[in-house]
């Protein structure tokens, strides 16, 4: 999701998180793999309130939820629509899948509600289904996340393109035999990705 279908904004996240207490933010957000907390929410290895607690415990203050909240939905923007309407025409001839490291927190209280696209769908309305580290309790750029993303979907890596704005994580896909692109954040790949599957 981010840095293909939403832009990443590191840096705007760092600021958010300090501004609530977290000040070595910087070293904890990443645009591609987070550590410390940030990593094991991901990982799935705690859940919301607990990923809540412990931060307020590193920031030696409490920290409201709304707060983390707001610090989360900072790191990435609202989906142009052109690129939610390409998805849509996409799913009419193609099975679309996202995966993705993401956190329950950003998850359950922007892209799974209407507050998620401009047409007030959330992102489970453009894909056939949605694989998220938290769930699956790995990340990118595991070999093991696509693994077990493989066999539960019954997809043929060699039939299909994955498409990431991480170079690690394109280099895991490409050696599981996918097909791969590599995304700019920010970018508009749409032309770039009709050229590949025109080209089947």
């Amino acid at each position: 999701m981010g840095g293909v279908l939403v832009d990443v904004h590191r840096e705007r996240a760092i600021r958010k998180f300090r501004e609530i207490g977290v000040f070595d933010a910087d070293q904890l957000i990443d645009s591609y793999h987070h550590k410390g907390l940030f990593l094991d929410i991901e990982n799935g290895d705690i859940d919301t309130k607990e990923f809540c607690r412990l931060l307020s415990e590193h920031a030696g203050k409490n920290i409201a939820g709304y707060e983390i909240e707001q610090a989360w939905r900072s790191i990435v923007s609202d989906p142009p629509a052109y690129k939610l309407d390409y998805l849509t025409e996409l799913r009419k001839k193609y099975t679309l899948f996202m995966l993705s490291n993401n956190n329950p927190v950003l998850m359950d209280s922007w892209a799974f509600t209407k507050e998620f696209s401009p047409a007030g769908r959330p992102v489970t309305d453009y894909f056939d289904k949605i694989y998220l580290s938290y769930r699956m309790k790995c990340t990118k750029p595991g070999a093991f996340i696509f693994e077990k993303m493989i066999r539960d979907s019954g997809i043929h890596p060699a039939e299909s393109l994955f498409i990431d704005d991480g170079t690690h994580n394109i280099e895991t896909a490409q050696k599981l035999g996918f097909q791969t692109y590599l995304a700019q954040n920010g970018s508009d790949w749409r032309e770039d990705i009709s050229k590949i599957l025109q080209a089947g």
